[in-house]
């Protein structure tokens, strides 16, 4: 039987054996279990495995966590293992991709959401300003406040790129609606400090938004954390009625509802990112009741790692820039389970019809990092 090892760079592993393939990654600031970017890269990884060894490989799966300071030292480690491909998750990892490609041009690369050099890396970006727009759409149509809220993790164009989305899609829905925008903060630190994002989400939701956009990494976990244990708030300012009170009707409320929430009060919830991070809303492990993820504005990270590694596996991989957006099935946003039954029929019609008109052309998504 041949052999796939697939190495998910670890720190100071040394591998000892001969492999037929060595493919690697190196995380992304906020580790891998960050439920969004890191963790969204690794399922596809993961994916890939499962296939691989349904078709008769054994594959093995080691990992690395380090910071982007150790970046390169991460790819430089499990290049000299011979590795075939290195996979990058994360624009802060651009400059080490660069350096370590030229170092190694026999291996190839894939970096996410940044460009890096090399005729042997492949850069793969994403329009996250048209995905998050549709989610802002959402948020415009359904928001009772009139206000909702984004908290970003590091302020820079990448995830300015989604908070200007984010807005255009909800002045599209509510040319007069409210849109409250925060960052954890300016350093990588910002994807890994939850407790901020918490702060971030509270603030918005005592000035009065009810839905809370979240692009942040491990930081987001605060804003669903915070959405999840306070559930419900009675809005101080009158509120509109929207296409979701109907929907409210007709969802029990989870256990621990009535212990927090008066006869007044109305839900908040929060919209994930990257990956499908609805199941996060559901506090009573019953997807039937009431869940506090509104929807998750999605980015085909696991398809770009998946296909780096098949595609390596295959002899087809090749260099160069995607760009992925709507068309490309690079963006969406998530119906599932969870958050089927908050969603009216017409609303996803409406949704539809703008991704369209999106992918024609009719409506362009600025994005920020053109500006």
């Amino acid at each position: 039987m041949r052999k796939l090892i697939i190495l998910l760079a670890a720190a100071l592993f040394t591998v000892g054996m001969a492999q037929d393939y060595v493919l690697g990654i190196v995380y992304d600031a906020g580790g891998k279990f960050d439920g969004s970017f890191n963790e969204g890269t690794w399922r596809g990884v993961e994916r890939a495995q499962q296939d691989l060894q349904a078709e008769g490989y054994e594959v093995e799966v080691v990992e690395f966590e380090g910071s982007p300071d150790t970046a390169a030292e991460g790819q430089r480690r499990i290049a000299l293992e011979g590795a075939e491909l290195i996979v990058a998750p994360g624009f802060l990892q651009a400059d080490a991709v660069t350096a370590v490609a030229a170092e190694f041009p026999r291996t190839a690369f894939v970096i996410l959401d940044a460009v890096a050099e090399g005729d042997n890396v492949r850069s793969v970006l994403f329009k996250e300003q048209e995905g998050s727009f549709l989610v802002g759409y959402i948020a415009g149509k359904l928001t009772r406040t009139g206000v909702v809220g984004f908290v970003g993790g590091m302020d820079v164009p990448l995830i300015r790129a989604f908070d200007l989305g984010y807005q255009e899609g909800v002045k599209a829905a509510c040319a007069d609606c409210t849109i409250i925008s925060n960052y954890v903060g300016v350093t990588d630190a910002a994807w890994n400090d939850p407790a901020r994002a918490m702060e971030l989400a509270s603030t918005q939701n005592a000035q009065g938004a009810d839905i809370i956009y979240a692009a942040a990494g491990a930081s987001g976990n605060g804003v669903i954390n915070f959405v999840n244990d306070k559930m419900c708030f009675v809005p101080s300012v009158p509120t509109r009625e929207t296409p979701i009170d109907a929907q409210l009707e007709n969802i029990a409320k989870p256990a621990g509802w009535d212990a927090k929430c008066g006869e007044n009060a109305k839900p908040i919830f929060f919209i994930g990112v990257d990956s499908n991070q609805n199941p996060f809303g559901d506090t009573d492990g019953d997807p039937t009741t009431l869940n506090f993820g509104l929807t998750s504005m999605l980015k085909s990270i696991g398809v770009a790692s998946y296909n780096a590694v098949m595609d390596v596996v295959n002899g087809t991989f090749e260099g160069g820039l995607l760009n992925l957006g709507l068309a490309e099935d690079g963006v969406d946003f998530a119906l599932d389970e969870y958050n089927e039954a908050l969603i009216p029929a017409e609303l996803l019609e409406e949704v539809e019809q703008i991704r369209q008109q999106i992918i024609d052309g009719e409506i362009v998504v600025t994005d920020y990092r053109q500006l």
